[in-house]
């Protein structure tokens, strides 16, 4: 990849806001230090090398410059103190000025510079460093100054647009936080159920899920608190979760799940899916219904994700409320919103003998 396809790669909103201050204040010190005097001399000199030097000595006047908004702006205007700033103006102004009687001083000392150019900066008498007229135009000084004001406007807005990203992230990262802290207990509330239910039947397979309990509840207590996992761990957890609830439905696999497309290398949010498989196994497996089946199917295409869950329905009933349960189908369209929106789709569809979710998650194209 060569240099100019990296440069395009590189995006403005991927830096942080002390970046993009010092990619402001570098913008800044180029206009004001090369190209503004570059341009200026090209128009004045008829030798190019005094267009150099009244360059160069520009470039000595930025100590000042940077000196007006990284320390005067910040302890004065930043902290409103107005009175203050307008008592240290016009010392600034004269620390501006005395700056460049020294710059020029600087120039004198410098053999590569043009004889002619220093005979007019001679005359300019900048060894007088007290004297009471100034050198620079007091207009252009101003101009410099106000340059130097917008740009630390620009790194205020920068900051203040980090600050309040943090304070919408933490606040994002807070509700998502309890959107997951109520699905752990809601989940093994239920599996303990399950647990009970095997216990008072004296089932041989009481061991067996209590050791894949214990699996579980390591993933949901430690692996789940990432804001993201590998879908291939998250397809295992389920896995887990699925063979447990076929412990309780002993002499059939009641539940069938099936993965498609390649599930490597893709990272998604924690227990998305668990709510769906919970809602699913609520209305179509802990019922007294005959013929219990659910079918789970988790696709991965080139640019999404479709997982989808059907069961049959109560014969005597048509509906099936998500929000029964607590927070079920609820929970997760909060947290898709948060975390996908603009980016899923969850649709639910009541048919008169079956209840299918289907959600889909649009990949990102980083």
């Amino acid at each position: 990849m060569n240099i100019a396809n990296w440069v395009m790669r590189i995006s403005f909103s991927t830096l942080n806001y002390e970046q993009k201050g010092l990619l402001a204040e570098a913008l800044y010190l180029l206009v004001i230090g090369v190209l503004s005097p570059l341009a200026v001399g090209l128009q004045n000199f008829s030798w190019f090398s005094y267009t150099l030097s009244y360059v160069l000595l520009n470039i000595f006047s930025l100590p000042v410059l940077v000196l007006f908004y990284r320390a005067y702006l910040p302890q004065t205007i930043g902290k409103r103190r107005y009175i203050l700033s307008v008592l240290l103006f016009p010392i600034f102004i004269a620390l501006y000025e005395l700056n460049d009687r020294m710059a020029m001083l600087a120039l004198l000392h410098l053999p590569f510079i043009p004889a002619g150019y220093k005979a007019a900066i001679q005359s300019a008498h900048p060894e007088q460093l007290f004297s009471l007229h100034f050198n620079e135009y007091f207009g252009y000084t101003i101009l410099v100054l106000l340059a130097a004001t917008s740009l630390y406007v620009i790194k205020l807005l920068f900051k203040n647009q980090y600050n309040l990203s943090t304070v919408e992230n933490e606040k994002l990262k807070l509700e998502l936080n309890q959107l997951k802290t109520q699905l752990h207990p809601h989940f093994f509330f239920n599996t303990i159920n399950n647990l009970y239910s095997l216990s008072l039947q004296q089932s041989p397979q009481t061991p067996k899920m209590i050791n894949g309990l214990s699996d579980i509840m390591r993933y949901i207590l430690y692996d789940a608190h990432n804001e993201q996992v590998w879908l291939q761990h998250e397809i295992e957890f389920m896995k887990s979760y699925i063979s447990l609830e076929n412990m309780r439905h002993e002499g059939q696999e009641a539940i069938s799940f099936i993965t498609q497309g390649e599930t490597q290398h893709i990272k998604i949010a924690p227990l998305l899916f668990l709510p769906v498989i919970e809602n699913t196994f609520k209305h179509a497996l802990h019922t007294a219904m005959t013929g219990k089946w659910v079918k789970l199917v988790l696709a991965v295409y080139d640019d999404e994700l479709v997982f989808q869950a059907v069961n049959p329905k109560i014969p005597e009933s048509n509906i099936q409320d998500e929000t029964r349960g607590g927070i079920g189908l609820v929970n997760l369209h909060k947290r898709l919103q948060l975390l996908y929106a603009g980016r899923h789709e969850l649709a639910i569809h009541d048919e008169a003998h079956t209840f299918t979710v289907i959600l889909t998650i649009r990949f990102t194209n980083d």
